[in-house]
């Protein structure tokens, strides 16, 4: 028969079955013990290979980042959103773990980041229990599977939803005067612009090494490991440097490899907090790569262009960021019947079928 009793803030189980040795394990939770206890009586009694000790989930998270990187590098994304379910959660048995668990990990971290994020950082934890179960034959319970009815009706999780928030002009003047008066540890009046001209990722202006840096008079400079849903490790791209961007280059001080040796973390705190101050509402420094893809396609770019500045593979991924204003479109002296130049697409899905 198997005995559970608490032992501090931990419970034990104990197993006791005649002609089989005591069989004893300690959980952090009653349930977890009471699970063990019955799949250890049930393997004694059949036969059976004994069940062996619940990992912590941070054990677990290490084992399958190890394994992932015996084929190919774990992504930084998937890293950094492993980590946080070992903040939270690492030093718990995996088999104590409950869906409640997720949920209470979920409402702490959604008061920093949206639905959409949310739900990437439940789908790599998802990915780690499974393979634990597949691939190491462990039996763990399925809490994401659990919880996500619940994380999906209280809005905790969602799909992203497409912003068309672009700075005015308003707004990026008293951005700059801002940090023309107001220190920050970062050069945010360079980098805010730079962020605009060069369409890039927060992640990509702060990688970017002075050693790939190819100024004249057509700049370029390579983004290593670019982001790509199929090309991770090997995605290297020249790109140009538009507007003021080279010129923004030159005049930083040389103090080690990085252009911009500085967090992103600290960048995008520096970003809110002005725009706390200042009273702008619902912007984001992501939001300055839209601002910048948009202005592309305003000057005149087309879709192969502007696809070569920001990265995107296909059209349907780079419109999301593209958000033009009705006033760009006017041209001088427009002929009506000739808006499209001949040969091109009339509708966006001809547009989508053509890119």
């Amino acid at each position: 028969m198997a005995v559970i009793e608490k032992r501090g803030k931990k419970w034990r189980a104990m197993v006791r079955l005649k002609g089989h040795p005591t069989k004893t394990l300690t959980f952090n939770g009653r349930k977890a013990a009471e699970d063990w206890a019955r799949d250890m009586e049930d393997a004694l009694r059949s036969g059976k290979v004994l069940p062996g000790p619940s990992p912590t989930l941070s054990v677990l998270i290490d084992r399958y980042i190890k394994e992932l990187e015996k084929f190919k590098p774990v992504a930084d994304t998937k890293r950094g959103n492993l980590t946080r379910w070992k903040e939270s959660l690492g030093e718990r048995e995996v088999a104590s773990l409950t869906g409640q668990d997720v949920l209470d990990h979920a409402a702490k971290r959604c008061e920093a980041i949206g639905p959409a994020t949310m739900q990437v950082e439940l789908g790599y934890l998802a990915e780690t229990l499974k393979a634990a179960r597949s691939l190491w034959d462990m039996t763990i319970p399925d809490i994401v599977a659990a919880a996500r009815p619940t994380l999906a009706r209280t809005g905790m999780i969602g799909d992203p939803n497409e912003r068309d928030r672009r700075p005015t002009a308003a707004e990026l003047k008293s951005l700059e005067e801002f940090y023309r008066y107001n220190f920050a540890p970062t050069p945010m009046r360079d980098l805010i612009p730079f962020a605009i001209d060069s369409a890039m990722r927060l992640s990509e202006i702060t990688s970017i090494l002075w050693e790939d840096y190819r100024p004249g008079d057509k700049p370029v400079v390579l983004i290593r490991t670019r982001k790509d849903p199929k090309k991770k490790a090997t995605n290297n791209q020249w790109v140009p440097l538009l507007g003021r961007c080279a010129e923004i280059i030159d005049r930083q001080p040389k103090k080690g490899k990085r252009i911009f040796p500085y967090k992103e973390d600290t960048i995008g705190s520096n970003f809110r907090r002005a725009c706390v101050r200042l009273e702008i509402i619902d912007l984001t420094f992501h939001d300055l790569r839209h601002e910048g893809t948009s202005r592309l396609f305003e000057a005149g770019y087309q879709i192969p262009e502007v696809s070569i500045v920001t990265g995107h593979r296909d059209w349907k991924s780079l419109k999301r960021y593209t958000n033009l204003k009705p006033a760009s479109l006017h041209r001088d002296k427009p002929a009506l019947p000739h808006l499209a130049p001949q040969g091109a697409p009339d509708s966006v899905e001809a547009l989508e079928e053509a890119a």
